[in-house]
């Protein structure tokens, strides 16, 4: 594919006929109008390239109030391009390059397999709209520079928020998005002094069974190789890796800007 014969353009609206993301554009292509739809909503940024045909051969999404990018594609040329189209803390992306990076593998499961018995050692309650100031300032207080936004779009979409409290207060959450029967657990996090306690495991395991009693064909969860806590769990739920994303660092102000 030669960019000279592309065309890179900006979404404005999801709901545009012509958006079609091929199956092969990315792992998570049950998820890319969804991740379209919630970045305009919080007022970032979404960029398609097209090839030639018209057929879509890169997708970039941008938060502008967090300095976050993520690019859908399996062309060099086309996430080289995107790559620099906006300056970036962090830039997540599948395609591995010869830049220093961080792995997130993607664990996947498939919930027919998912025992429906367990024991619980925490009670976990599922947010409602009354709880989403509070859950914004928990995640305000746990992910520094957050876009908080993004919670109470997160909610109105229909993502759920699964909360452990000890003495009335939030000691962990994580969070899940349901996409044509596929679901995306994510940004589990439980305040350090209440680790090693089984929350984050609790939490976890409560998510997949929502998912399950809403008939989802299978569940995936990008994790760190740093986050060996995670990983233990994950694995414990024999969880599979089926691919990998990577987490860029900090590309300085200065370089190509989009129009």
């Amino acid at each position: 594919m030669s960019l000279s014969k592309s065309v890179t353009e900006r979404i404005v609206d999801v709901s545009d006929a012509g958006l079609i993301f091929p199956n092969a554009l990315s792992f998570f292509g049950a998820h890319l109008r969804y991740f379209v739809k919630e970045i305009l909503e919080t007022e970032g940024e979404a960029y398609v390239v097209r090839a030639s045909d018209g057929a879509v051969s890169g997708l970039f999404i941008y938060d502008g109030f967090e300095k976050t990018g993520t690019i859908f594609t399996k062309s060099r040329e086309v996430f080289d391009y995107l790559y620099c189209l906006r300056p970036f803390n962090f830039l997540f992306a599948e395609m591995k390059t010869e830049q220093e990076a961080e792995i997130y593998d993607i664990y996947t499961i498939d919930l027919a397999d998912l025992p429906i018995g367990r024991r619980f050692k925490h009670e976990i309650s599922v947010a409602e709209d009354k709880d989403t100031d509070e859950i914004g300032q928990f995640m305000a207080s746990t992910h520094p520079g957050m876009n908080r936004r993004w919670v109470k779009v997160a909610l109105k979409n229909g993502d759920r928020c699964f909360v452990a409290r000890l003495s009335g207060e939030i000691v962990g959450l994580g969070w899940l998005s349901l996409v044509n029967g596929i679901g995306r657990i994510h940004s589990l996090y439980v305040k350090p002094q209440f680790r090693r306690m089984g929350i984050g495991e609790d939490i976890l395991h409560a998510r997949l069974l929502w998912l399950k009693s809403k008939h989802a064909s299978s569940a995936y969860s990008e994790i760190s190789r740093h986050n060996f806590s995670s990983t233990r769990v994950a694995m414990k739920l024999h969880m599979g890796v089926s691919g990998q994303i990577f987490q860029y660092s900090r590309r300085p102000v200065g370089a190509q800007e989009a129009g």
